[in-house]
């Protein structure tokens, strides 16, 4: 790198490292932003256990993904999940807002993520299908709340400009301390 090349204190050298792996750290820290308190609606119900994953808060006009598992009650008996698509409707005063069918990928989780158009109770259907026959459906209410009422992680500005101005205050001391040690032998 071009920064070593003009100084050869090994502290320095240190120094520097250490601020470029706590400006990433920093940087990295406050792009992360899965989610990872999601709920889910579980049901047994036919012999089947029905698992429907979602944000813990849906907020109108944020997007939010549902993800649907279905297994055996006694996992043992197979491996893995039996169906191969699911359809899902969104209702709301007998109103669909959604109805759509799902195919189950042959990797990861079937889902997709939705957006709702306006805050209130929602009735959320599922029907678990395997080669266009029901295996099972299930069905359970969701509110969604107003899009002011949710705290949305916004990056901070102030994290771009320290990250920024250390590594140029970081540039500047180097290039002055390399060209003091040149002039020194």
């Amino acid at each position: 790198m071009i920064l070593f090349d003009y100084c050869t204190n090994l502290l320095f050298r240190a120094l520097v490292l250490s601020c470029i792996v706590l400006s990433c750290f920093m940087l990295q820290t406050s792009l992360s932003s899965a989610h990872g308190s999601g709920v889910s609606y579980e049901e047994n119900k036919d012999g089947y256990k029905i698992d429907i994953g979602h944000d813990e808060f849906i907020a109108a006009l944020e997007s939010t993904r549902f993800d649907f598992a279905l297994f055996p009650e006694d996992i043992s008996d197979i491996e893995g999940e039996v169906f191969s698509d699911v359809w899902v409707t969104f209702t709301q005063d007998k109103k669909i807002f959604f109805a759509g069918g799902v195919h189950k990928p042959e990797f990861g989780t079937t889902g997709f993520t939705y957006v709702f158009p306006k805050e209130g109770d929602y009735l959320v259907s599922a029907r678990f299908q395997k080669d266009g026959e029901t295996i099972v459906k299930t069905e359970f209410p969701l509110t969604v709340i107003a899009p002011i009422e949710v705290a949305k992680p916004t990056l901070n500005i102030w994290v771009f400009i320290g990250t920024g101005v250390s590594l140029l205050l970081t540039l500047i001391i180097g290039f002055f301390v390399g060209r003091r040690q040149r002039i020194v032998k």
